[in-house]
């Protein structure tokens, strides 16, 4: 019973603004009390929203109206009595109201926290429900925790699906890393295998056609041994008829002479002596001609199989349409590092007159041709002389890396390389004979494109017009190179042959074109 009587009591010291105990305790004409501070400001508050003209109070617990503002007095009995509770003299039992000793405390008004300020989101005191928070939304701290603790427990949940299905993402990548090193190794291993089965594929295929080469060596040779021993059989023969020719022509008994003189052996003629026929070229020449495609697949098509975009880049670019322009080059060649990489293996070149057709005029100590409307008619017959207007230079190259440079006046030339035994007669419907067969290398500069010319077969190629070419030779690797010089260098075309004799830079100029070979120191 004690307990129930302190509770109640407790409840009666509560002001019903503040729901804390009476601080300065006054009663309003209804016989209702409230906290001084909290009935002034309540009023306050009246007064300011009030219509001009129309003040009146209200009691906050029986809304009972007042015209004039009453006059407030200190409730002496009332305040002793709370100020007996708050020193412990009457114990405060109830629950509900019980202030727990580690209960944080407001930092402006030094009260305890009891509520929770959702504008704010913060704890407050009584005080800040009617000062700092009094018209925002609040709750009491366990209320709030309680749909704090809901959400959070809301967020726990989706937290643990979310880091279940994190794991299970983890669990996958494992399982793909693994997959993808397994088919790596997998990958990897095939390759080799193919890789190792062409370098002896390969390796069988160049041991096979060295033996050929040295078979038909052998047998030429063996074929000059034989003819050598006959010759050195009759020159021994002709030497001993020489002699005793002399020794009787040196006879001064005339009967001797007689009777020796039809002793004399007649020395013989020769026989005619088997030809020596020496043709490797021939006999590995469908080699040479898949050991060719088999270099422009390694060299060319491989490495773009491994970079697909570039290649599909380099493909639509040579197939889409576009307006071609000429790229000038003045006097001074552009400088970039492949070219200055080209210039290290640079040769100076000279066109031989001897193999120039009679409307090719060469002139500045034969390094430049062009092409007159009249034949030169001091130049001399000769057997290298080109009935096509082409002209071989003096130069020739059957080992190493080699790289020059040329001039062109305009469109309508091809510059190559070909073996000294290139066709130099006309023939019906050709006015050229560069890249017409297996012995010849030629890019043919037209006015709109490229054309890439050997065995007879040409090859378009969609560039700007360039008025300086580079041309690169590397033999021992039978790759042979024609490259744009302008602002930048520009590879246009690589072939990409097995060569098998000396290589002589050729040209071919059409009217009116003519051709300038670079010089360097």
């Amino acid at each position: 019973m004690a307990s129930q009587g302190s509770r109640k009591l407790e409840e009666k010291l509560v002001c019903s603004i503040c729901l804390e105990m009476f601080s300065t305790a006054v009663t309003v004409p209804c016989g209702h009390n409230f906290c001084m501070g909290c009935i002034n400001n309540h009023w306050d508050k009246e007064e300011t929203e009030a219509p001009l003209g129309e003040k009146d109070y209200t009691c906050p617990d029986c809304r009972k109206r007042f015209k004039k503002r009453p006059e407030l007095k200190k409730n002496v009995s009332l305040c002793s009595v709370v100020e007996l509770l708050r020193s412990d003299e009457v114990p405060a039992c109830s629950p509900e109201r019980k202030t727990p000793a580690n209960r944080r405390r407001c930092s402006r008004h030094r009260r305890p926290l009891e509520l929770y300020c959702r504008e704010e989101k913060l704890c407050i005191c009584c005080v800040c429900t009617v000062k700092e928070c009094r018209d925002h939304g609040k709750v009491l701290l366990e209320e709030e925790r309680k749909r704090k603790e809901a959400l959070l427990e809301e967020s726990e949940a989706k937290t643990q699906e979310e880091t279940v299905k994190t794991e299970e993402e983890i669990h996958k990548l494992e399982e793909q890393t693994g997959t993808i090193k397994d088919s790596s190794e997998r990958l990897k291993s095939g390759i080799l295998q193919k890789f190792a089965h062409l370098v002896k594929a390969l390796e069988e295929c160049q041991r096979g056609a060295l033996d050929k080469i040295e078979q038909e060596q052998a047998a030429a040779l063996g074929q000059v041994e034989e003819n050598w021993s006959q010759l050195q059989h009759h020159l021994t023969n002709l030497t001993q008829y020489r002699q005793k020719v002399q020794e009787l022509l040196t006879c001064v008994d005339d009967v001797k002479f007689l009777e020796e003189f039809p002793l004399l052996p007649s020395p013989g003629s020769l026989d005619v002596l088997p030809a020596v026929e020496f043709n490797a070229a021939s006999a590995v020449d469908s080699t040479a001609k898949i050991l060719t495609e088999v270099s422009r697949l390694l060299l060319e098509d491989l490495p773009n199989s491994l970079n697909p975009k570039a290649a599909d880049a380099e493909s639509k670019e040579s197939t889409e349409p576009r307006v071609l322009a000429v790229v000038k080059a003045g006097p001074a060649l552009p400088k970039c590092e492949l070219r200055a990489a080209l210039l290290q293996e640079h040769r100076n070149l000279t066109f031989d007159p001897d193999t120039a057709n009679k409307y090719l005029r060469l002139s500045n100590q034969n390094q430049k041709a062009k092409h007159t409307p009249t034949p030169d008619c001091y130049s001399q017959d000769h057997a290298d002389r080109f009935e096509l207007w082409q002209v071989l230079c003096s130069q020739c190259y059957s080992q190493g890396c080699h790289y020059w440079e040329v001039r062109i006046s305009s469109h309508s030339v091809i510059i190559g390389v070909t073996y000294k035994t290139i066709q130099r007669k006309k023939r019906a419907g050709r006015n050229f004979s560069i890249g017409l067969d297996g012995s010849s290398w030629g890019l043919q500069v037209r006015e709109d494109c490229y054309l890439a010319w050997h065995g007879d077969r040409s090859h378009k190629i969609t560039e700007p017009l360039y008025k300086s070419l580079g041309v690169s030779l590397d033999y021992g690797t039978g790759v042979l190179s024609f490259y744009g010089i302008g602002d930048n260098m520009k590879l246009l075309h690589s072939f990409h042959c097995v060569f098998t004799e000396p290589l002589y830079p050729v040209f071919w100029l059409c009217e009116g074109r003519a051709v300038t070979l670079c010089q360097q120191n």
